[in-house]
């Protein structure tokens, strides 16, 4: 067994070897940023459908510009066209909060591994899988009204979306379908234009409900549904689960518009905590998300079952 001395030494050789001293020993250098920014977008369906920035400074400025209205117009042979059509502009700005996380690794996890070539590597992605499922919360339940500390940092996906429809008022909250429609029916019709493209992001109940209706109808679709694990659609659009989705709740998105970024200074430190004879790894990095265009989503809240 290593002494704590042979370990503590062990460790800071790791970290020589993932970290820059430029701006001090724990910024990550650049291609283990990279490969802990990769592993955090992978670590969840919806980061990994999502559109990452990696930001430069600590805000980021969302641009988008579109054509309201007809450009087009009839031509007149040896006359000029009348009037102009002017694209309109918008911004949405990501404003990175920092968050910090604490992650426990025991000793004897850290003596079976530490003479393995890569542990560099299995320490950051250790760490970046769980930063994943973590920012995944924040940027769908993100509420700066929230009790939770974590979740006031910044407003998150379901609050920023413009549109919104809720059980009873706009669907009976006991039919999955009648929720689908109901979000569809809310979309600006201008955008849905490839429905494969989008998404209904629900809570695993929503997903689970909605396999029962497809079994209960006897055809060969059901079948597949109770017995797979086969990607479901409700037409044309897919339908994901995801762990970080609040009950009874559905986000009706095209994934493009889910934007996120992360500053690119992240830094891991070690907290050796020798009685318990494990070293407690703290990560900081800052962070934001925001829609492209919050007008193309919709919420669902509501459904009971």
């Amino acid at each position: 067994m290593m002494t704590n001395d042979m370990l503590l030494g062990k460790l800071e050789n790791v970290l020589k070897a993932i970290t820059t001293t430029d701006l001090g020993a724990s910024r990550l250098a650049p291609a283990k940023q990279q490969l802990f920014v990769r592993t955090v977008s992978q670590a969840t369906r919806i980061l990994d459908e999502a559109r990452r920035i990696d930001m430069t400074s600590h805000t980021h400025d969302i641009d988008r510009i579109a054509f309201g209205s007809r450009i087009l117009q009839a031509a007149t042979e040896g006359e000029a066209p009348t009037g102009e059509a002017k694209p309109e502009f918008s911004t949405n700005k990501l404003e990175s909060v920092e968050v910090i996380g604490v992650s426990g690794i025991t000793d004897s996890t850290l003596e079976d591994n530490i003479e393995r070539e890569g542990f560099e590597d299995t320490l950051i992605q250790l760490i970046a899988e769980r930063v994943g499922v973590d920012l995944e919360e924040l940027f769908l339940n993100g509420d700066k009204a929230s009790s939770d500390p974590f979740l006031a940092k910044t407003d998150g996906w379901l609050k920023k979306a413009a549109n919104l429809v809720q059980g009873t008022t706009d669907f009976d909250p006991t039919n999955v379908e009648a929720m689908f429609d109901a979000m569809i029916h809310a979309v600006p019709k201008k955008y849905l234009r490839d429905r494969s493209q989008w998404r209904f992001y629900v809570h695993w109940d929503i997903e689970d409900a909605y396999r029962d209706v497809l079994r209960a109808r006897g055809t060969g679709l059901g079948d597949t549904a109770q017995t797979t694990a086969t990607q479901l659609a409700y037409k044309g659009i897919p339908v994901v689960d995801s762990a970080n989705m609040p009950a009874g709740t559905a986000l009706l998105v095209n994934p493009a518009n889910l934007v996120y970024g992360i500053y690119r200074d992240i830094r891991i430190e070690p907290d050796r905590q020798p009685k318990a004879r494990r070293t407690d790894f703290v990560t900081t990095l800052r962070v934001d998300c925001h829609f492209e265009d919050e007008n193309a989503a919709v919420v669902g809240q509501g459904y009971t079952g």
